[in-house]
This record gives structure tokens, C-alpha cells and sequence, in this order.
């Protein structure tokens, strides 16, 4: 009785919060306001910026920073997952990892960082785990185990996720690491709690810490985010708890560096849009998942055929929780720039759609690759000497 009941609440959990599909880059997408610019590869946008950094003839002011687009086209799903505005010259490295889990089919991992510098903003796996307090089940199935792809746990607190798992997970290899601030984030936790679901308890925690460490012969400091999220099934005689440890995010510099960067973090992480049929596809395969390991089937090795198969347009419920939950976390995102600090919102009329772009500089611009550059400098027009074309943007009134 325990199989069944168990392997059907990964059907109630599947369509009762969408951003736990595939994780952080979900939620944050919906979080922060989103551009609509041209999306570029990867290999597309170091051309057009080549392109545009050797064709410019006019001086260039000093204070001027240039945004691209950087599109991550996953290869096991065939289509764009998401993309994104970076810093001109900026890299990034990381990709989808697809497994066999119905709690999270698609981990996502990325690292976009300055070559020539410390400054980096990383996305990181969400961690998924099972806990119940039936101690038949915890027999067979200890803690350290799987269950269907999950890890058997028991839950922990926020602050012993980022010392016990987020720390020894991503940072552990680095020295002298020390926290030196914390912080509670109360937008995150309403995200990672979710709408409420008929027959779920859900709870959950949101925060911040400061970290310094020694890294590559430099003392770096980086501001790292995180929820603890608990959906809680009560059931006759016992419960079982589908637990993750989720928006796990971090923006890095060197030390005396990391809060003049924030505008920069922001204008990242605010521009991060999801590419709504990919959401689909991940979804209808996390469905999959879940109704084979109710049948006792086991997928490892069937995946690259099931995410073939698997639809990317939205059934009519998968659109409507998708817009629902956007709905909610551009209210939450109203109330976000106590965390992150330091945008401006402007009208981009070549996209038709609003732009958020670090403060302080006073005028931007935007052009037919989608690329934006902000300037403190009124009397500087980027389509002098340039074979691109860009409008000027006028700030959001």
C-alpha cells in the first residue's frame, strides 16, 4: 500500500509547483522581469560582438557597459531552454543534465564569469530528497538510499543546507572559507512554498549568506541564495515529505568588489527567460517518469527516446499553472530590490517589451541583435561608426 500511495503523490507533486520541474532557472525566470531581445548562441553572440568591437569608430566612453544575449540550446531536447543578457566579453560554461527522476528529470548548472576577472553569477542543481515517517518503509529504504531517482533523507533547516550541502557541494574545494553574514529572504520562501495544493502541507525558508574564501591566489566574497522547501502528504498512520533545497544561486567578486558589481548581478539574473515549450517538454517527461515508476518500469536508458517523444506544447492545466505562477512571482518580484539592488526599467521599442539595465548610468540603448548598452555619457551615440543599428531607450515612466 505504501509503493502505490507514495509513487501517486509524485502525480499530485508534479502538478502542484511548477518551478520544482527543473529548478532554480525556472523560478528565477518567472521571478525577475524578462527581455525580449533577439536570442543569440552562444558562438552567434561572440561574432556579433566581435563584429561590433571592431567596427565602432567613435570614442567610447568611460563609463559604458554592453549587454549581449546568450541563448542555451539544450542538444537532448533539440530547442532553446532558456536565455539570458550577460556582460560583453563574458563566457559561460555548464549545461542540462537529464536523469531518470521523477522529482527532477532536468538539472541545470551554469556559470557565467568574466575572464579577465573574479566576477562570476552561478545557477545550481536543485537537490531533491523523500523522507517519511514510516519506519516499515525506512527499513527496506534507508536514509542514503532511492527512491524512484530521489534521495531518502530527513529534512534539514536552511541554515544546515548551506553549511552541510550547498558549501561542501560547490565551494568545498576552496580555502580560509568563512561565513560573515546571514540573512533571511522572505520573497524566496513564498516562491519555493508555492500555491496551495489540496492535501499537501507546505512549508518553507528562504535566505542569504555572505561567504569570504581564498581562491586562485585572490580573496574573494560571494553572496550565495537559497530556499528549504517541504511538501508534506499526511496519509493514514504516517506522512511522507517530498523535500528540496532549491534557488540556489550566487553572485561572486573580489573582496571590497562584490557590491559594485550588484547592478551588473541584477540586470543578469532579471533578464533570464525560460523558453515556454522547453517547460513543456521537461514536464511531459517528468509525467513519464512518474507513471513508469508507478508500473515498476525502469527508465535508465530510455531517456534520450523519452524526451524525443515528449511533447513541447502546453496542455491547457500545464498553461494555466505556468501563467498562475507567473502571475504570482511578478507580484513577489515587486518586492525583490530590498536583495538586489540597483535597475532601472526602460521601454525597448525595438522588442516592444520592457528592459530591466543597471542604474546610475541615465541613458541606454538597444539594437537589432538585442545587445544593450547603458552610458553615462549624454552626448554618445553607438550607431556613429558601427554597422548595427541602435534606439536610444526611454526610461519607464
Amino acid at each position: 500500500m505504501l509503493i502505490n500511495l507514495t509513487t501517486r503523490t509524485i502525480i499530485v507533486l508534479a502538478g502542484m509547483a511548477c518551478f520544482l520541474i527543473i529548478g532554480t532557472v525556472f523560478g528565477l525566470s518567472s521571478l525577475f522581469k524578462d527581455d525580449n531581445g533577439a536570442a543569440l548562441s552562444g558562438s552567434e553572440k561572440s561574432e556579433a560582438t566581435a563584429q561590433q568591437s571592431t567596427s565602432g569608430k567613435s570614442q567610447t566612453p568611460a563609463n559604458m557597459q554592453t549587454f549581449v544575449v546568450y541563448k542555451y540550446n539544450d542538444p537532448q531536447a533539440g530547442m532553446e531552454a532558456f536565455h539570458l543578457l550577460i556582460p560583453k566579453g563574458w563566457e559561460a560554461d555548464g549545461g542540462v543534465t537529464w536523469v531518470a527522476n521523477p522529482a527532477l528529470p532536468a538539472q541545470f548548472h551554469f556559470r557565467f564569469y568574466h575572464p579577465g576577472g573574479s566576477e562570476e553569477f552561478d545557477l545550481f542543481p536543485t537537490q531533491a530528497y523523500f523522507w517519511t515517517d514510516n519506519q516499515l518503509f525506512l527499513s527496506t529504504n534507508p536514509p542514503g538510499s532511492l527512491r524512484f531517482g530521489t534521495l531518502v533523507a530527513a529534512p534539514i533547516d536552511l541554515h544546515t543546507a548551506f553549511s552541510k550541502v550547498i558549501i561542501p557541494n560547490f565551494r568545498g574545494g576552496v580555502g580560509g572559507l568563512r561565513i560573515v553574514e546571514r540573512k533571511a529572504v522572505a520573497e524566496l520562501a513564498a516562491l519555493a512554498k508555492g500555491a496551495p495544493a489540496p492535501g499537501v502541507a507546505a512549508a518553507a525558508d528562504g535566505g542569504k549568506i555572505r561567504i569570504e574564501y581564498q581562491e586562485n591566489g585572490k580573496l574573494l566574497e560571494e553572496e550565495m541564495y537559497a530556499a528549504v522547501s517541504q511538501f508534506v502528504i499526511p496519509l493514514p498512520g504516517y506522512f511522507i515529505n517530498y523535500w528540496y533545497i532549491d534557488y540556489i544561486f550566487s553572485f561572486k567578486a573580489e573582496k571590497g568588489k562584490l557590491d559594485s558589481q550588484s547592478k551588473i548581478f541584477q540586470t543578469m539574473i532579471y533578464s533570464l527567460k525560460v523558453n515556454p515549450p522547453y517547460f513543456a517538454k521537461v514536464a511531459n517527461v517528468k509525467e513519464q517518469l512518474a507513471q513508469m515508476a508507478i508500473q515498476g518500469i525502469h527508465a535508465v536508458g530510455r531517456m534520450g527516446s523519452m524526451i524525443a517523444r515528449a511533447g513541447s506544447e502546453m496542455r491547457a492545466d500545464q498553461q494555466q499553472a505556468w501563467e498562475q505562477r507567473q502571475q504570482a512571482q511578478d507580484r513577489i518580484a515587486q518586492n525583490f530590490s530590498d536583495y538586489i539592488r540597483g535597475v532601472e526599467r526602460f521601454n525597448d521599442p525595438l522588442s516592444g517589451k520592457e528592459v530591466e539595465l543597471p542604474a546610475g548610468y541615465g541613458h541606454a540603448w538597444a539594437n537589432n541583435l538585442g545587445e544593450y548598452l547603458v552610458t553615462d555619457s549624454p552626448g554618445y551615440n553607438p550607431n556613429v561608426g558601427s554597422n548595427l543599428h541602435w534606439e536610444p531607450l526611454p526610461p519607464v515612466k
